[in-house]
């Protein structure tokens, strides 16, 4: 139940950006602050909803033991997402984006296709694809910048196919 909200969560904040784009479509309109707000109002909630998840995730789920075979940088993923974000910017109608966001939502969330989620880099997180010694292949959510396997020892499970480091306290 927690980790298909945690998905939820993780795949909103990742299409975010898009909201903001929105924003400064409308606002750069007329340059009138409040052109648009709503989108800026609910990107914001959505980042700061992000920030909750992980520090629950980080303080209430259980923390696993790990041994990385395999890790290799997963935030060049953005570039396709960059394209996504730019949408809006196009003579296309806002209720299509946004049922076209909407179909996006359910499709990666109701799947295991990898997402990658801007706001994590703005919060500092970087994202690592890994493969543990046992064979499993997962995405890693962690602040570190890694260069070999053995610097992350602890984990949460946010999601099937998420784990987040968990740092030593």
């Amino acid at each position: 139940m927690f980790s298909k909200l945690i998905q939820s969560i993780l795949v909103l904040t990742s299409i975010a950006p898009v909201l903001l784009t929105f924003w400064f479509k409308n606002f750069s309109k007329d340059w009138k602050p409040f052109s648009g707000f709503i989108y800026l109002f609910f990107s914001f909630l959505l980042i700061i909803l992000l920030v909750i998840i992980i520090k629950i995730a980080k303080s209430k789920l259980e923390v696993k033991e790990i041994s990385i075979n395999e890790i290799s940088n997963a935030d060049n993923e953005s570039v396709i997402f960059i394209f996504t974000y730019l949408i809006p910017l196009l003579n296309i109608d806002e209720p299509l984006v946004l049922f076209l966001l909407g179909l996006t939502f359910v499709i990666v969330s109701t799947t295991n296709i990898y997402h990658f989620n801007p706001f994590l880099g703005l919060l500092g997180y970087h994202q690592y694809k890994m493969k543990l010694q046992e064979g499993m292949s997962f995405i890693l959510i962690t602040k570190k910048t890694l260069y070999n396997t053995k610097q992350i020892k602890k984990v949460v499970q946010l999601t099937n196919y998420i784990l987040l480091e968990r740092e030593e306290l």
